[in-house]
């Protein structure tokens, strides 16, 4: 006798149950209406092989192109609604949050709602310019990084500022070199957290309805070291901001804790509100630089604007950002021409809907997962002209100023969107506007060395992870300072500047 281990076995069942139903469960939910548009797919399996386990957004964003601005899926009788239209996004997601804003597999809890409900507290004084003179001093660290060795390391440098600037935002806790052993255990923590979400990680990345089944099964064991790993990482953040040396800093931990329970859990809802941020915001300021190699031509405009407001005799700082629209396009032009997460968190809807799209009802039925295709959406070809080139002026007028009515889909949607928008962008502009004004940057000369011939600079799938957030693979660039008169004021701008955290993040003030 065969000797098959029990959790198999269930696996097997279930699976038989889901292949068995799912024509049945589909035909029974729309009783007859009209889902969107989508692939045919196979019985029972429905669209499940045609799902790639790399570059998932290039699919669905393909899906969109030619089946329009809303898809359906269906997997294994799971229903999954792509939304490639910026509309209906906001309609679905935002408009109609109550139906559209349930979590796949868990439901939103009290936690959950508090850890937004503190982030959006919080980003509160970061828009009232709270954490700029943190953002300034790390930014002008990130110069003298370069300045060091010409940008031989400069990919991770790019790590090292998002990490330190949100670091020292919400734990007190300073990065000077990027080796720490801290920083580095934290970006190992935050790149198996990518891993772990990507659909080849595991099966219930697909079928999450599989986590249901009982026992050790190994998608669960390596979620829980995971987790323990994790949760030690940030334990030790957590009790250096609160009782270590950034104890009395007003950082984010102390937001967090400052209304705490006995069991000290609230403290840990900042794990999500970090996490997230750094991983975007240093792959965006990646692809800026992959931006400046690829498609240097606007670049000379950037330079302009910027020396004519901030001159030569110092470093751009938040007080010129109103004057520098070419560089807010800039940032918004590198959000859009490759976003750092190319589709949404899925979305579950909880009632089933109906919505128009362009003059074709579609029913939507309730327990559907809801993607909206960032990568499809920042690429639509009929509002972006030439729309896989990158040019900051598609943002500007005829004059100059930024065009109104700014939207973008790079932060996701209502309840899921990202709560750090205003601190990731700042961080974003300040660092495009110091490397600008400092440096000239150009492709490397040093030959590739898997082919040894010179570097070829890709822009499309085949350069990037293909992962939930897609990062770009490392490539060489140079950072020449514009002139020595440059690199000697960034030299004295760092030795003149505030170091002190203490300074830099006021004394947290005592109710």
């Amino acid at each position: 006798m065969l000797d098959i281990p029990p959790q198999l076995i269930a696996l097997v069942i279930v699976l038989l149950v889901a292949l068995g139903f799912s024509i049945h469960t589909q035909s029974s939910k729309t009783n007859g209406r009209k889902l969107p548009p989508g692939p045919s797919g196979v019985p029972f399996l429905g669209n499940l092989l045609d799902v790639p386990g790399k570059h998932l957004a290039s699919y669905f964003r393909k899906l969109v192109e030619e089946y329009g601005g809303i898809v359906s899926l269906n997997i294994v009788g799971l229903r999954f609604i792509l939304i490639g239209n910026m509309g209906v996004a906001k309609e679905l997601l935002e408009k109609r949050a109550v139906k559209h804003s349930s979590r796949p597999v868990c439901e939103e809890g009290q936690n959950q709602i508090l850890g937004r409900k503190l982030s959006v507290g919080i980003m509160s004084t970061v828009r009232a310019g709270k954490t700029e003179p943190l953002q300034e001093f790390e930014a002008i660290s990130n110069i003298q990084r370069l300045l060091d060795d010409g940008g031989a390391d400069w990919f991770h440098y790019m790590n090292v500022i998002s990490a330190s600037s949100v670091l020292a935002a919400g734990f007190g806790m300073q990065f000077p070199t990027g080796q720490e052993p801290e920083l580095k255990e934290l970006l190992y923590v935050l790149d198996e957290a990518v891993t772990l979400m990507t659909p080849t990680a595991s099966i219930i990345n697909v079928l999450p309805f599989l986590d249901l089944l009982p026992g050790p099964m190994p998608w669960r064991i390596r979620a829980q070291e995971f987790r323990k790993r994790e949760d030690a990482v940030y334990k030790k953040l957590i009790d250096k901001a609160l009782e270590g040396e950034a104890l009395g800093m007003d950082t984010w931990a102390a937001e967090f804790a400052r209304e705490d329970s006995n069991s000290g859990a609230q403290r840990f809802l900042i794990k999500g509100f970090t996490s997230a941020a750094i991983e975007t915001t240093s792959i965006t300021l990646q692809n800026f630089i992959l931006a400046c190699i690829r498609y240097p031509e606007w670049i000379p405009s950037a330079q302009k604007e910027i020396d004519a407001v901030v001159g030569t005799d110092r470093l751009p700082s938040f007080k010129d950002r109103p004057f520098l629209p070419y560089v807010e396009a800039i940032v918004r032009e590198t959000l859009r021409w490759r976003p750092a997460v190319r589709f949404g968190i899925p979305h579950q809807s909880v009632a089933d809907d109906v919505i128009e799209y362009q003059g074709h009802k579609y029913f939507i039925p309730k327990g559907s997962i809801i993607f909206s295709v960032i990568w499809a959406i920042e690429h639509n070809q009929t509002k972006f002209e030439d729309h896989d080139r990158f040019m900051p002026e598609r943002f500007l007028d005829a004059k100059g100023s930024l065009k109104p009515d700014y939207e973008t889909s790079a932060f996701g949607f209502g309840r899921r969107g990202c709560p750090g928008i205003p601190f990731a962008e700042r961080t974003l502009w300040i660092n495009i506007a110091t490397i600008l004004w400092t440096f000239n940057i150009r492709r490397s000369d040093v030959p590739d060395p898997k082919t040894g011939l010179p570097f070829h600079y890709d822009a499309s799938d085949v350069a990037f992870s293909g992962d939930i957030t897609n990062c770009p693979f490392p490539f060489p660039a140079v950072f020449e300072p514009r002139s020595p008169q440059r690199a000697e004021v960034a030299r004295r701008e760092w030795s003149e500047c505030e170091k002190d955290l203490h300074v830099l993040l006021p004394v947290l003030k005592k109710d």
